[in-house]
């Protein structure tokens, strides 16, 4: 487990150059390629500015852009906090969307007020979370809204105990979750407060936190697409499913991939759907060539004619092709039932918003399956080599029954 990457600063506002680091910050927040968009909107920022109580929900962040600016020009103190995981531990613990981040950051504004020597009441911020493949993170600016001449430097003792509070909230959650899967909470440990004194020491402990953590490998194999989407490349995807949702409205029985056979030309528009989504993303091509390749290895395996297993393999890639579009499937028409029970009707930024998140779920189930098809591969050779190994020492023990000593030691 690698620590929190934690940064809490502040530029000189009596500095020319500060104005300038400030002013463009915000748009750079909202609508970085990287950047988790909002429901309703194309930029992704939120926070806590009394004079803008619902930014979520605004269109348009040229005012918060504005007032930013403002505050930089009466050189109000502004400091700027990151907060950054590995993407290994944020897939797994679930910082991968924008709600868990703001929890978090939320949970720790009294704190954070506090060390700052602030009221809570005062502070406000504005900051968004970057999906950025390798350090998926927090960005957010910080300010008082009455102390416009406060002091801009904060002690790194203070800052220390920010980043400390901040590891132990985030795999806080973590441990809790393996100890109550392990049954421990139930033998009382919480209640003897054992639990709680190890949460203390967990940012100095990795060694513990290594071992505990050893059973979630697995997870390991989930990543964040590098690829971002445009709204561009996404309108036709989008297009398609407000289509597919109306289709989908005229038939009956269970909204899965398996069910809805008996209406082909849904299924056909479900594949073509699937299909443009794969194109849209190399990487789950990447992903799918992985998983065909995989398979066939294991086919080659169960024969010695080069022309069978040519076939075979053959067959298996279009086994492995018809596997791809049902699991892609299964993820759209989890999407479209979600569209179908809204009673609201999704705005166009939304569905845009939606797709993109349809997307890296799609990427997620690929590259989850490709991994185990690996591990499945590697498992088969491993047996079948094993295999082979005894068969080869039958093979010697006969050739040495029926050879000669001496015929056996020239040969071997």
């Amino acid at each position: 487990m690698n620590n929190v990457i934690f940064i809490f600063e502040a530029f000189n506002p009596n500095k020319k150059t500060t104005f300038f680091k400030h002013r463009n910050y915000t748009k750079y927040l909202a609508y970085s390629e990287y950047a988790i968009k909002n429901k309703n909107t194309e930029h992704g920022l939120f926070g806590k500015i009394q004079e803008f109580p619902n930014i979520e929900k605004m269109q348009d962040v040229e005012l918060v852009n504005k007032h930013i600016i403002k505050l930089a020009e009466r050189k109000v103190p502004i400091y700027r906090c990151t907060i950054s995981l590995d993407e290994y531990d944020a897939v797994r613990l679930g910082y991968d969307n924008q709600e868990k981040w703001k929890e978090l950051f939320e949970s720790k504004l009294v704190s954070i007020a506090k060390k700052m020597n602030i009221k809570y009441e005062d502070l406000q911020y504005t900051g968004a979370v970057h999906l950025e493949s390798g350090h998926p993170h927090f960005q957010c600016m910080i300010w008082s809204k009455q102390r416009d001449k406060m002091n801009y430097y904060i002690n790194y003792k203070r800052i220390n105990k920010m980043r400390d509070e901040f590891t132990n909230a985030i795999f806080r959650e973590d441990l809790l979750e393996i100890y109550m899967e392990k049954d421990i909470a139930k033998k009382g440990i919480i209640e003897q407060n054992y639990l709680l004194q190890r949460f203390k020491n967990i940012s100095a402990n990795p060694k513990f936190i290594k071992e505990m953590l050893q059973y979630e490998k697995d997870f390991a194999n989930k990543k964040i697409m590098r690829k971002t989407f445009t709204n561009k490349e996404l309108k036709t995807i989008v297009n398609e499913l407000l289509l597919l949702k109306q289709e989908l409205k005229q038939t009956q029985g269970s909204i899965k991939y398996q069910y809805l056979k008996k209406y082909p030309d849904i299924i056909k528009h479900i594949d073509n759907i699937s299909k443009k989504i794969i194109e849209l993303s190399p990487e789950c091509e990447q992903e799918i060539e992985k998983y065909i390749l995989a398979k066939q290895k294991i086919v080659a395996f169960k024969y010695n004619d080069e022309d069978k297993i040519l076939v075979v393999q053959k067959l298996e890639k279009e086994k492995a092709n018809q596997e791809i579009l049902k699991m892609i499937g299964n993820q759209i028409l989890n999407f479209e039932r979600v569209l179908i029970n809204e009673k609201v009707e999704y705005s166009n930024i939304r569905c845009v918003n939606e797709s993109r998140n349809l997307i890296w779920r799609v990427f997620d189930c690929i590259y989850f399956s490709t991994r185990q098809q690996e591990k499945e591969f590697k498992m088969f050779e491993i047996k079948y080599k094993k295999q082979l190994s005894k068969q080869a020492k039958k093979d010697l023990m006969i050739n040495k029954a029926n050879g000669s000593s001496f015929n056996w030691e020239e040969k071997y």
